[in-house]
């Protein structure tokens, strides 16, 4: 009787147990409680346990590596997941993958299946987002360890940067890619990446100047140690080398030889020479080496001055200009500016700065003459493109900028303006015959006046707008994400398109002609405020020219 009242006690206990486990599976399934999130272990669970794939209500698109998949950017179940990319050797192009789930899922993988060994090399970034007003937009690229984190009803994009070297051999090359969890496999991808039979010139067809400040680097680096900092700032220098970008100074001294291997390199289009303002002896020194270089001669150049807006400022600028012409003659003198004031009765501003400076950066917006002339000048000067003109037919070069304006409809680097517009903005800029263009700032990232933190917050110049962002900030402090130097963005690689994309556009003219090149740029912009939005169709006119190339030089 004891062993019998025991063994029932235990079937007592099992029963009560097992109904338990069945009232807690019911919830399970049923989404019940606070948190109805499904975790990365259940979905595995469920994933191995269906023959449905796509358990997750997944949604993924391979596209173009232009525009902008924001957080808050639905997926159509549909989407293609193929892409086909063109590019002519010696370039550089991307795509994207986006993915996005109806919940939370904390670990899946993203692996290339498929690779050729003679194909472009690849190099897979992860997008981040930095918020943008109302949204977070993508922006950040950052090293891609293979493994995402999906969170509810947000995109995540991946950036697929394909590089061809000048001896890549012609053809198709198609890289694959599966979207899985440990368990079950989500989606499969595929690129085919064309590589026209012709090559881009090494050097870029446009000039680049860029601030790139040691003093934020160390900030954010957390570190002042000389040796650090100087390693640090030839990391941050030679990333934007390789996105065909120049920053304003060397990562050494002029007068040291170490300078000498940057000042020779091809992808370096310029370099500010320091004024020496107290030493005529130093600049003159200067001046020696850099003339004992044609190469180098090319690149160089004075910054004295920022901006003239007023008489007083223009004849500062007269003055520094005097003294740097008598020691170092052969230096261009660039003078950024964005206003045309009257300096005397019968001189403006562009007339009083003739033959004082001989790199002209004017604001692009100058070129539209109604927001820079005033009634009077209109009817007595001709157009502002006319006169840039007659400087670069003179010998003097032309470059522009932007920096936290001209805003829309005018095409800037701002991370929640559109893809295309950073592209058409140096399709703009080989129209009107300018030669370079000149940024401010590739990593400001200054706590008083804007940002702590980019990653986080990039309205970096809230004493002039909170709602401008990126301004003088293409680049993001990669200790936070265990690099040792810069991490790039998606508008660093904008600009980098649109440099290579100047260089498409010189060597079709020399094959095929300025006005066939005139036309192909009239089909995407008419005028600084007049273009397509349309990136398809951008994609499809720059097709088409290299295919024209590819066949002319047949």
């Amino acid at each position: 009787m004891k062993k019998m009242r025991i063994l029932k006690f235990f079937r007592a206990v099992f029963s009560i147990l097992l109904i338990c486990m069945l009232a807690v599976s019911m919830v399970s399934c049923n989404g019940g409680g606070a948190d109805d999130t499904v975790t990365a272990s259940t979905a595995d669970t469920t994933a191995a346990q269906t023959e449905d794939k796509n358990v997750y209500n997944i949604q993924s698109i391979v596209f173009n590596g232009i525009d902008k998949i924001t957080e808050e950017t639905t997926i159509a179940a549909d989407a293609p997941k193929s892409y086909a990319l063109y590019m002519a050797k010696n370039e550089d192009e991307g795509c994207q993958i986006a993915i996005r789930s109806d919940e939370r899922i904390g670990s899946i993988a993203l692996d290339i299946t498929s690779q050729p060994a003679d194909g472009p090399a690849l190099t897979v970034y992860r997008e981040n987002t930095v918020p943008t007003g109302n949204d977070n937009t993508p922006d950040p690229l950052a090293p891609f360890t293979g493994k995402l984190t999906l969170m509810r009803d947000r995109t995540t994009c991946v950036y697929l940067r394909f590089s061809a070297t000048e001896e890549q051999k012609a053809g198709t090359y198609t890289y694959t890619f599966n979207l899985h969890t440990k368990d079950a496999d989500i989606a499969q991808y595929s690129v085919d990446v064309t590589v026209y039979d012709f090559a881009l010139p090494t050097e870029p067809a446009s000039a680049t100047a860029v601030g790139l400040y040691r003093n934020y680097i160390c900030n954010q680096h957390g570190t002042w140690d000389e040796s650090e900092s100087q390693k640090l700032y030839e990391n941050y220098y030679n990333l934007l080398l390789e996105y065909k970008v120049t920053a304003y100074d060397l990562p050494f001294d002029i007068l040291d030889e170490r300078a000498d291997a940057y000042m020779s390199n091809p992808l370096v289009t310029s370099f500010r020479v320091p004024t020496c303002d107290d030493d005529d002896a130093r600049l003159a020194e200067i001046y020696e080496k850099i003339c004992s270089n044609p190469d180098w001669l090319a690149k160089a150049y004075f910054y004295p001055l920022d901006e003239p807006t007023s008489r007083e400022m223009l004849d500062q600028l007269a003055s520094l200009c005097e003294r740097l012409n008598r020691i170092a003659p052969k230096i261009r003198i660039c003078t950024p500016f964005f206003r045309n004031i009257d300096y005397a009765k019968d001189m403006d501003q562009i007339t009083f700065m003739t033959d004082k400076t001989t790199l002209w950066c004017p604001k692009s917006y100058m070129y539209i003459t109604s927001n820079v002339y005033s009634d009077a000048q209109k009817k007595k000067y001709p157009s502002f493109g006319e006169r840039m003109a007659e400087r670069k037919a003179a010998g003097d070069d032309i470059w522009w900028y932007v920096c936290w304006e001209p805003g829309d409809p005018y095409n800037n680097l701002f991370v929640d303006q559109l893809g295309v517009q950073h592209r058409i903005l140096f399709w703009q800029q080989y129209a009107h015959g300018v030669d370079g263009f000149l940024y401010w700032g590739a990593n400001y990232w200054n706590s008083d006046t804007g940002t702590l933190d980019p990653w986080a917050d990039m309205a970096t110049v809230k004493n002039l707008s909170e709602s401008v962002y990126g301004d003088g900030s293409l680049l993001y402090n990669g200790n936070t994400v265990g690099v040792d130097g810069g991490c790039p963005s998606l508008r660093l690689a904008a600009i980098r398109d649109g440099v290579e994309d100047c260089g498409l556009f010189k060597l079709a003219a020399s094959l095929l002609g300025d006005e066939f090149v005139n036309a192909k740029i009239a089909e995407i912009t008419e005028s600084l405020i007049k273009y397509t939005t349309d990136t398809e169709t951008f994609l499809a006119v720059r097709k088409s020219i290299y295919e024209a190339i590819a066949e002319a030089v047949k």
